[in-house]
């Protein structure tokens, strides 16, 4: 598993997405009950909160952790 902790530059990882290499930033982790949730923001502006499970089955690549 890939580890992410706040500020890891991350990207989408999807190859037949059209945001795929998009980057972004972990902004923040929170736990939910009983699931860790990130938040990235991405180049673009957007904030979108993701469970660690994108990463996991790789949607979301760690570049730099």
């Amino acid at each position: 598993m890939q580890l992410v902790r706040t500020g890891s530059l991350v990207m989408w990882n999807i190859k037949n997405s059209q945001d795929y290499g998009c980057m972004g930033v972990v902004k923040s982790m929170q736990t939910d009950g009983d699931r860790c949730v990130f938040i990235v923001l991405w180049a673009d502006g957007s904030l979108t909160d993701y469970s660690i499970g994108k990463i996991n089955i790789n949607n979301i690549k760690v570049v730099k952790f």
